[in-house]
C-alpha cells in the first residue's frame, strides 16, 4: 500500500517527513508537497495571522481523502483539534530555543536580534534585557541568510529544526534556558481512517508519554484562551504531567507552576495571568 503524506514544502517539513518514515519504517509512500496560506502570509512578511494557515490546508487535503496522513511541526497545531481528523504526536526532539550569533557569541543588549515570535521577543526583553529587538521573516535557511549577511547580530531558533536540517555544527549558538511552546520540537501526524497499517505498536508506550504530556499542556491553553500567537511559554513533565511556563506582559511577566492542569490554571489565575496574557490583544 502506497502512503500519501500531505506536508508543508519547506526544508524543515520534509525533513521532518524523512525522519518519520525512516523511524517508522515506511518505505512505500508518496509526499504531497503543499503550500499552505501560513506559508504565503510569512513571506510577505505578515505576523498577525494565525498559525493554523499552516495547517488548514494540509487538512483539506485529508478532508479531501487526497493524503493518508499528514505531518506538522505540533507547534504549529492549534490546541483544538478538527472535526474528523484525529491526531497524535510523536518524535520529540529538543524544546529549546537557541541564540545563533553572526560573529560574537557574547551576547550584548545592544545587539540587534531577530525573531517574529512575540513570546520570544518578550522572553529575549525580560530574560537577556535586550533593547534592540527587530522582525525577521521567512524560512530557517532565509533567516540563516539574513544573520550571515549582517542584518542581525544574533536571531532566535527552535534547536530541534536545526538538529534535524543538519545545520548545528556549522553555527555559532548558544542554548537558551527559558520554557518555549506547547509541543516544539515534536511532530504532529493527522489522519482520518485507522493507521494501524503504519506499525507503530512498538512505540506506543513512548507516543503516549508525549500525547499525555502535550495534551495537558493544551488544555491549560484552551482553558486560558491562550494561542500560538500568545506569549506564553508552557513544559509539562512526562512522568508525572507537572505543568510550568510563564505568561509575558508588556513590562513584567508571571511564572505559573501546578501538579496538573487544573493547578496550572489556578496558579496563573491567582497570578492576574489572564490580564497579562491579554494585554497584547
Amino acid at each position: 500500500m502506497t502512503i500519501k503524506i500531505a506536508s508543508r514544502s519547506s526544508k524543515l517539513a520534509l525533513a521532518q517527513v524523512e525522519e518519520f518514515i525512516t523511524k517508522y519504517q515506511i518505505s512505500d509512500y508518496e509526499i504531497i508537497k503543499i503550500k499552505t496560506m501560513g506559508d504565503i502570509k510569512s513571506a510577505r512578511g505578515e505576523t498577525l495571522f494565525d498559525k493554523a494557515h499552516f495547517v488548514s490546508d494540509i487538512q483539506k487535503c485529508l478532508l479531501n481523502k487526497d493524503a493518508d496522513i499528514a505531518i506538522h511541526s505540533a507547534k504549529d497545531t492549534p490546541a483544538k483539534e478538527t472535526n474528523g481528523i484525529c491526531r497524535t504526536f510523536l518524535l520529540s526532539k529538543t524544546t529549546k530555543d537557541v541564540l545563533v550569533f553572526n560573529n560574537d557569541t557574547k551576547f550584548d543588549a545592544e545587539m540587534r536580534l531577530g525573531t517574529s515570535s512575540l513570546r520570544r521577543k518578550l522572553q529575549a526583553k525580560h530574560h537577556l534585557g535586550s533593547k534592540n529587538i527587530s522582525d525577521i521573516f521567512g524560512n530557517v535557511d532565509t533567516r540563516l541568510e539574513k544573520l550571515c549577511r549582517g542584518d542581525y547580530d544574533c536571531i532566535i531558533l527552535a534547536k530541534a529544526g536545526l538538529e534535524r536540517l543538519k545545520l548545528l555544527k556549522d553555527l555559532k549558538y548558544k542554548d537558551m534556558k527559558w520554557v518555549t511552546a506547547s509541543g516544539q520540537g515534536t511532530l504532529a501526524i493527522e489522519f482520518i481512517n485507522n493507521i494501524k497499517y503504519l506499525n507503530l505498536e512498538n512505540h506506543q508506550e513512548a507516543i503516549e508519554k508525549v500525547n499525555a504530556s502535550i495534551r495537558a499542556q493544551r488544555c491549560v491553553l484552551d482553558a486560558i484562551d491562550a494561542n500560538c500567537n500568545s506569549a506564553i511559554s508552557i513544559q509539562s513533565n512526562q512522568d508525572d504531567l507537572e505543568i510550568s511556563g510563564e505568561i509575558y506582559g508588556k513590562k513584567k511577566y508571571i511564572s505559573f507552576l501546578g501538579s496538573n492542569s487544573l493547578d496550572a490554571i489556578e496558579s496563573i489565575i491567582k497570578q492576574d495571568g489572564l490580564k497579562l496574557l491579554n494585554e497584547h490583544n
